[in-house]
């Protein structure tokens, strides 16, 4: 039976086809472009973000370079200059008079705390509970039990700590009752051994009738009056112990001898149980 069909709709149905097949084909090529550039631009924005990991890579290295270069070279400076200080301000830190202020600063900056030890003082003396402070003890205290630290013959006191380096330290001292201050050796034992000798492993200055007189072993007067705030210097190092008045800001008195043992802060106060004088010596 024959087709009814006219021609030029056959023809516009192929047509119709082929153009479909077209859009087809034109859209899968879109779909692949579309994929290639994105492709491309994930790739592109890799590649950017390493470029750019490796830019700040590249600028935190250089400028820890440039801290390290920096670190060294303040290092250097400073030992430049630690080494122009310790050619000079050792000599003036013991040179008689007033300390310079430059002197007196580098001095100070090696500031300890100190404290006492309680269990070195003898019954006649009391530490107060921070240990900064001595007193002499009161006939109503409760009678301590002596240990091995404990001075029983002579009324002194020394400190917990233990000096091998550089340090400073003040304390206020007594006017009214005499006294011996100063720094002894680990080993020493002034209940065994005189506190006026360096010979014996022990550096002091003593007060009395308020004046100071320097236990080099001939107790030598000097014209030093006793001073409110006593100020204490070890260079270990150096073998140096100086005594300044801390107010005045001037120079008492230097020892210079070479230490083989680790140190210790040593005070004898006269006092008896006939008169209470209160506080005796203080850090600061």
């Amino acid at each position: 039976m024959a087709s009814n069909i006219p021609l030029s709709i056959i023809n516009l149905d192929a047509e119709r086809g082929n153009s479909q097949q077209t859009d087809r084909s034109s859209l899968a090529v879109q779909i692949q472009d579309t994929k290639a550039n994105t492709t491309d631009m994930v790739t592109l924005s890799r590649r950017t973000l390493k470029v750019a990991f490796m830019v700040i890579l590249v600028i935190i290295l250089v400028l820890l370079g440039g801290v390290i270069i920096t670190g060294y070279r303040l290092n250097e400076v400073t030992d430049q200059l630690n080494t122009g200080v310790c050619k000079e301000f050792p000599d003036l830190s013991r040179k008689e008079g007033i300390v310079p202020e430059e002197v007196w600063s580098w001095i100070v900056a090696a500031k300890a705390d100190m404290t006492l030890n309680p269990h070195s003082a003898h019954y006649l003396l009391e530490v107060s509970s921070d240990g900064k402070s001595l007193y002499q003890a009161s006939l109503e205290s409760p009678p301590r039990v002596p240990t091995i630290e404990t001075y029983l013959l002579c009324i002194c006191v020394s400190s917990k700590n233990q000096l091998n380096s550089r340090v400073y330290f003040e304390l206020m001292v007594t006017q009214r009752v005499p006294w011996t201050l100063g720094l002894r050796t680990e080993s020493f034992n002034a209940d065994r051994s005189p506190d006026t000798d360096p010979d014996a492993g022990i550096w002091t200055i003593a007060s009395a009738e308020g004046k100071i007189i320097i236990n080099d072993g001939n107790a030598s007067p000097t014209l030093h009056v006793t001073p409110a705030m006593l100020g204490l210097y070890l260079d270990y190092a150096r073998g140096q112990v100086s005594f300044y008045d801390s107010v005045a800001k001037r120079h008492i008195h230097t020892y210079l001898t070479t230490f083989n043992e680790k140190l210790r802060f040593y005070a004898a106060v006269h006092v008896d149980m006939q008169e209470n004088h209160g506080m005796l010596i203080s850090f600061v």
